[in-house]
């Protein structure tokens, strides 16, 4: 008996398995890899487990895309067809990062790699989920960061968190001192791996505790802008006819120069003149910050694209920066790790991400910007399209949008 109900058990499985196989045929050099995932003893016994990664067929990193098969008690598995040689990052949700998987111990874990060699089953025990660790508030943090909940948009008509961060000595400081502000999108991404997507932060808190120390950048105040479920709404300027989404950041960027930007510098000590003012984020948030700077030179002189989405809307972001002229005495940062065409959006259909980031530069230089002095253009080696390689490349980012005194 036990023999013949553990044999209908793996049939059960294999079955679920080749259902939810992505995709359904595979050529001779494909595998099959099915991922078998032990979950926690608290999970709920109607949950649902999704798995998300840094490949297409993963979302990419969609936390309620893909999801695996019940074929017992907190017992979960999927079966996806890949091709040989590949290697990938992944991670198990309940359907959000909110429910993202965690350690024995509640902590982050790094992203899980894979290399598939061939046919093969991997066991995965997942330990605990984000959601019933209790943590509600921020936790990572370091230095002095506020925060500003339910913050409106005339402009939008929501609400968001904004999160701001004074640098070192801000309160101890004579009243007359004011700073610089860098303002940055996705803003749960930016200071804390509690609320972060994938659990992985920018660290721009620790970053610059370090490095206002010692003296490699400007003491300078931090405005995260927290996305909302509008994110590519608010960060494109024109909807992709792919996507049959985007067009509205034109209303995002006068929530931020109308509605926020006032409101900050009323509040802190800012520098308020464009010359001190920079705005900066990565992916959607590289073709945001290129467009509110172009869009509103006489407030932005300081700019940072990381791993801009250029192929969004035909690659409508490198026809503005053609036929727009940049804002007079701009710094520009741009970035792309050389491994994003396979973690990002590229396939057939959509021009190689580099050559687009190599157009990017040769327009700029075209208009009079220069390496290195007005212009910092990387292509770092190996790295993919997530928070971990932003994170990395921040303080070469900041340190030369705000070089120190």
């Amino acid at each position: 008996m036990t023999r013949n109900t553990s044999l209908a058990t793996r049939l059960l499985a294999l079955s679920v398995a080749l259902m939810l196989a992505l995709p359904l045929a595979a050529s001779a050099r494909d595998a099959m890899v099915t991922f078998k995932v032990l979950a926690p003893e608290d999970t709920p016994p109607d949950a649902s487990i999704y798995i998300s990664g840094n490949i297409p067929s993963l979302g990419p990193w969609d936390p309620g895309k893909v999801k695996l098969g019940a074929i017992g008690d907190q017992t979960y598995a999927i079966t996806l067809i890949l091709p040989a040689g590949l290697d990938f990052q992944y991670k198990f949700t309940r359907g959000s990062w909110e429910s993202v998987e965690k350690g024995r111990w509640f902590e982050e874990i790094p992203d899980r790699e894979h290399h598939v060699i061939g046919d093969e089953t991997v066991t995965v025990r997942v330990h605990n989920w984000r959601d019933f660790s209790g943590e509600q508030e921020i936790f990572t943090v370091v230095g002095d960061i506020r925060i500003h909940e339910d913050f409106p948009s005339t402009s939008l008509g929501n609400t968001r968190t904004i999160l701001v961060y004074l640098p070192p000595g801000y309160e101890e400081e004579e009243e007359e001192r004011r700073y610089p502000v860098l303002y940055m999108h996705d803003g749960q991404n930016v200071f804390d791996a509690g609320t972060s997507f994938i659990g992985v932060e920018w660290g721009v808190d620790e970053t610059l505790e370090r490095m206002i120390g010692d003296e490699q950048v400007r003491p300078l105040i931090v405005v995260a802008i927290y996305n909302t479920g509008e994110r590519e709404f608010e960060y494109t300027p024109t909807q992709d006819a792919g996507r049959g989404k985007g067009g509205g950041a034109s209303r995002y960027a006068d929530f931020i120069v109308d509605e926020l930007k006032p409101y900050i510098d009323w509040t802190y000590r800012t520098q308020p003149e464009r010359q001190h003012t920079g705005i900066m984020g990565s992916s959607l948030g590289g073709i945001a910050s290129l467009y509110i700077a172009w869009t509103h030179p006489d407030v932005f002189s300081r700019v940072g694209a990381m791993s801009t989405a250029y192929w969004w809307s035909n690659s409508q972001i490198l026809t503005m920066l053609e036929e727009v002229d940049p804002p007079p005495g701009v710094r520009v940062w741009l970035d792309m790790g050389t491994a994003e065409d396979k973690s990002d959006r590229n396939d057939d259909e959509v021009p190689d991400i580099i050559e687009q980031h190599r157009l990017a530069r040769n327009i700029l230089m075209a208009k009079g910007l220069e390496i290195p002095r007005t212009l910092r253009y990387i292509e770092d080696d190996g790295a993919v399209h997530n928070e971990r390689a932003w994170a990395s490349r921040f303080p070469r980012a900041v340190e030369f949008l705000f070089p120190g005194p």
